[in-house]
């Protein structure tokens, strides 16, 4: 096989005429808290979901900002998918990479891959040249060879960015008009139409598309690229995040918008005071799209969907220009959250346990390990204990319905221990009469409504768990299902803050111990 394959030099870039497979370094990664970012994508648009996506993936607005370098926050794009990110102080080619692509790849090999395009006006848009030299299908959970593909993203695990270089658009565009080169008919022609409308010193989008990798899709030259296939449930490229390394250039000083996340409404909540800052001290105003509108800084709800809110601030003789932040939430008829009972330290043995969730809307909660070793049943809740100690930690998620918003995803902290010497039995605890005190106070939560506030600790070593009940009448007593605010571990200690909405009526609260 004759393919002509990039090599990335001190000097620049070149295209190496190879007459047998070679591999591309993959050493360039870039680590998401290196200070080369100066900026991030801060908006998105033409977001298309693929197949095979579950709701709980699809909120674009977790690509934007910095990226995280978890499994969780982020964006998937389904078999498929696309979505194309804005920068509204622009990229520019400099000195090497000019931004980088975060996937959330669980290992260096557990590679799913996306083209990656860029365009200075929204319209044309301009594929980096890309190669893979995977040559079989792989296996839904099967492995790719990063130093086999090239000019895709991603070739890097979560938490490592793969660069993008815009003057491999220069040397590309060189080489086709040298016409010695091997990139296909399609390719040639789709960047010769596109790339005389790219302004190198402003791209301000950057498109990803997802590869279905059943050898469908093709590379630069031709070649069907392959990446694990099938999948399902968050299918496709999960995109974390774009950061720029250059910059379009700026006058006057720069400014930061000050935005925090607005959480799901409630329609019959009516309205939503919005608040931002511009750290320049000049004023911040809002832009508003979905069934609400603005006045002054107060959204007034106009029905249920999703609701989009940037805040901007376009600066002046002395400023420029701040990136503008984007916010999403829905509006739905209910709002929900989710509760975890704690869960107690453990012994790694052979075994399992039962982990104890509920969502307020009463809609099934999904479980998911976020970290650590051992498996969960999504649905039935089941932990299987792992072989090794060690920290793991949950994750509690409701995606919501038709007629309710998603639950904030919940994290639940436990230990695994090499022995169980150290853990203590739910009976020798419930003779010392050594019992947690639940204290109590008014309390807002964070729509503003009266709450509860209950706090109380408990022993992370004591095989038993603790739940909420509440009774109006001292005699039947239910679930709870309160609101976590705050779970901490500290010394062995669990220490639980929660919040109950207040009602109209006289409610009676006790925390239930059981053993496990």
């Amino acid at each position: 096989m004759k393919k002509w394959i990039f090599a990335v030099l001190l000097c620049g870039v070149q295209f190496v005429d190879a007459e047998e497979i070679l591999t591309y370094p993959a050493d360039d990664g870039i680590g998401m808290n290196s200070s080369s970012f100066v900026l991030w994508a801060d908006g998105y648009t033409d977001y298309v979901c693929g197949t095979n996506l579950a709701p709980t993936w699809k909120t674009p607005e977790k690509a934007l900002g910095a990226a995280v370098g978890d499994s969780y926050d982020i964006v998937g794009l389904g078999s498929g998918g696309e979505i194309t990110l804005t920068f509204s102080q622009g990229i520019a080619d400099g000195d090497g990479a000019d931004f980088a692509v975060f996937e959330n790849g669980i290992s260096s090999t557990f590679l799913e891959l996306a083209y990656v395009e860029v365009s200075s006006d929204g319209i044309h848009f301009v594929r980096f040249p890309n190669y893979s030299l995977t040559l079989e299908k792989v296996d839904s959970y099967g492995d790719v060879d990063p130093t086999l593909i090239y000019g895709l993203a991603s070739r890097y695990k979560q938490g490592v960015g793969t660069p993008f270089d815009l003057s491999e658009l220069i040397a590309t565009s060189n080489t086709i008009a040298s016409g010695i080169h091997e990139f296909s008919t399609e390719f040639v022609a789709d960047f010769t139409n596109n790339i005389g409308f790219l302004d190198f010193e402003h791209v301000s989008y950057v498109r990803l598309i997802d590869i279905v990798g059943d050898g469908n899709c093709f590379d630069s030259e031709g070649y069907a690229i392959f990446d694990p296939y099938p999948t399902f449930g968050s299918a496709g490229f999960d995109l974390d995040a774009v950061g720029v390394i250059n910059r379009s250039a700026v006058s006057g000083e720069l400014q930061t918008i000050t935005f925090e996340p607005i959480p799901h409404q409630q329609l019959d909540f009516r309205t939503l005071e919005l608040s931002a800052e511009a750290d320049s001290g000049l004023p911040v105003s809002f832009s508003v799209s979905g069934p609400a509108a603005l006045t002054n800084s107060t959204l007034y709800f106009s029905g249920t969907g999703t609701v989009e809110v940037v805040a901007s601030q376009g600066g002046n003789a002395v400023y420029a220009p701040a990136s503008p932040v984007l916010r999403s939430f829905r509006i739905a008829e209910r709002v929900q959250h989710i509760f975890v009972e704690p869960i107690p330290d453990s012994a790694a043995v052979p075994g399992y346990f039962t982990v104890r969730t509920y969502s307020s809307s009463g809609l099934p909660v999904y479980l998911y390990v976020d970290s650590g070793e051992g498996y969960v049943g999504e649905l039935d809740h089941v932990y299987t204990l792992p072989s090794s100690a060690g920290t793991v930690t949950l994750r509690a998620s409701q995606p919501g319905d038709v007629y309710t918003a998603p639950a904030d995803d919940v994290l639940v902290q436990f230990r695994v221990l090499d022995t169980a010497e150290d853990l203590v039995g739910f009976s020798e605890w419930a003779t010392t009469g050594d019992y947690p005190v639940l204290e109590y106070s008014r309390s807002k939560d964070r729509f503003g409504r009266d709450a509860l506030k209950l706090s109380y600790g408990q022993s992370s070593v004591v095989q038993g768990t603790s739940r909420l009940l509440v009774s109006e009448n001292l005699q039947t007593w239910t679930n709870a299902v309160p609101e976590i605010t705050a779970q901490t571990v500290t010394n062995g200690m669990v220490e639980m803050e929660l919040l109950v909405p207040a009602t109209g009526s006289n409610r009676f609260f006790q925390v239930e111990f059981e053993a496990n």
